[in-house]
């Protein structure tokens, strides 16, 4: 233990510095909700930050990019409902995803927290900040998605031209087992194939021979409802909600990205939005560009102090 600042929030609604003593180990927590419990895990001390996975249907595998901020920020992490180490049941739709959260906000006594997240857990953030504007005190979008669905055909046509022949080849033969009886390893080299084209060069993209991006199977099932539901909400349209937001919005994106500017328009509704490009970045940029990704996120919080 040691004694480091933090800050909680004063009766006049701004920050005030106190000096506590925090672990300096990361701590696992299971958290109770409606339907079961959720795996958390929290480091680091000042500004409370939430971070999400992405997928639907994955786990957590921000811990790189907590380790940038925790020393100037109480990181919580955490799989989502249905997704890797937690046990919460159904129903897998955005607006429980984001009962969750405030449900770990109220836990952990938060009054106003900086909500973020990679990919589709950028959404989720954004959702949450969407409906609990006067609890949100910034949004971290990382490589997050254009706020229209028609994005996944874009994104999909860009990844199938980054394979060879013979790989979008194998991609479709592995697909269509998978449509069937395809086992895990089936699974396993589709996933690669897949995300080897989410970073800035095939070189690059040799990290996933050596370290895995998620240590759970994804969840196909919870995959599937929260898909067809951020569809549904997508094409509502949340533009509007967009312009009202008032909290500043971060947005990261490498400029490889299978997507290089579809979350352009997240930046440019947003009244205090800032677009963050990083060249020679993909989907992952903290894998790729962690000093570039670590200053942007640095800068981002150390304004909101």
């Amino acid at each position: 233990m040691h004694a480091v600042p933090t800050l909680e929030p004063s009766d006049t609604g701004g920050y005030r510095t106190r000096v506590s003593n925090i672990a300096e180990e990361p701590a696992s927590e299971a958290v109770a909700v409606p339907g079961g419990s959720l795996w958390t895990l929290s480091r680091g001390a000042g500004l409370p930050l939430v971070l999400a996975h992405g997928g639907p249907g994955l786990s957590n595998n921000l811990e790189p990019v907590a380790g940038m901020v925790d020393d100037l920020a109480r990181v919580h992490l955490y799989d989502q409902r249905g997704c890797g180490r937690s046990r919460a049941n159904g129903p897998f739709d955005i607006a429980t995803l984001v009962a969750d959260l405030e449900a770990l906000r109220t836990h952990w006594r938060h009054e106003r927290w900086v909500v973020g997240g990679h990919s589709w857990g950028a959404a989720l953030a954004l959702f949450y900040a969407l409906a609990h504007p006067d609890r949100t005190l910034g949004v971290i979008y990382l490589a997050g998605t254009a706020i229209r669905w028609g994005w996944k055909d874009g994104v999909q046509r860009e990844r199938l031209s980054r394979l060879t022949a013979a790989e979008r080849q194998e991609l479709r033969a592995l697909g269509a087992r998978l449509e069937s009886n395809g086992d895990e390893r089936d699974r396993a080299r589709f996933l690669r194939l897949m995300w080897s084209t989410d970073f800035a060069s095939r070189a690059a993209a040799a990290v996933l021979d050596s370290q895995p991006l998620y240590s759970f199977p994804r969840a196909d099932a919870v995959a599937r409802a929260v898909q067809n539901d951020w569809k549904a909400r997508l094409d509502e349209g949340i533009e509007d909600d967009l312009r009202r937001l008032t909290a500043p919005v971060l947005v990261v994106h490498g400029r490889r990205d299978p997507d290089p500017t579809g979350a352009r328009e997240v930046a440019d509704l947003a009244p205090c939005g800032q677009w963050a490009p990083l060249d020679n970045a993909g989907h992952s940029a903290w894998l790729e560009q962690p000093a570039a990704m670590r200053q942007v996120l640095r800068a981002f919080l150390g304004s909101l102090r």
